[in-house]
C-alpha cells in the first residue's frame, strides 16, 4: 500500500504532467490527461517500490529470520571453503603429482552414464 506522502506526490506529478503536454505541448485534453494519469501511476509504482528506509527493513528482515542470521560459514568441501573441494590439482590428494600431462590438455568428465550407439 503506497503511503499518503507518494500518492499525493503522484498526484501531483500526474497534474503538473497533464499540464505540461496540454499547455505547452498542445496536445488534445483525452491524451493529455491520458499520458498524465499513466505518468503518474509509473510514477506511483517506482515510489512505492523503493520504500521510505531501506535500513529499516534490512533490520524488519532480520528481526524476523533470526534463525538466518549470522549464521556461521559452512566448512563442507575443501580448504578453499568452495563446496565442490579443492578442485584438481590442489592439495596433496588430488592424485595428480606425477603425471605428466601438461595443463589444459586433459579431456573433461564425460556426463551420463549410458552408452552411445
Amino acid at each position: 500500500m503506497p503511503s499518503l506522502r507518494n500518492a499525493l506526490t503522484a498526484l501531483g506529478v500526474s497534474v503538473a504532467v497533464c499540464l505540461a503536454f496540454l499547455l505547452y505541448v498542445g496536445w488534445p485534453t483525452f491524451l493529455a490527461v491520458a499520458s498524465g494519469g499513466v505518468f503518474g501511476l509509473v510514477f506511483l509504482v517506482v515510489a512505492t517500490s523503493l520504500g521510505d528506509d531501506p535500513a529499516a527493513a534490512d533490520a524488519a528482515w532480520r528481526a524476523a529470520a533470526d534463525d538466518l542470521v549470522d549464521r556461521p560459514p559452512a566448512t563442507e568441501g575443501g580448504p578453499s571453503g568452495s563446496p565442490f573441494g579443492a578442485g584438481p590439482g590442489v592439495g596433496s590428494d588430488s592424485g595428480l603429482e606425477g603425471s605428466t600431462e601438461q595443463a589444459g590438455t586433459a579431456k573433461p568428465p564425460r556426463l551420463g552414464g549410458g552408452s552411445v550407439g
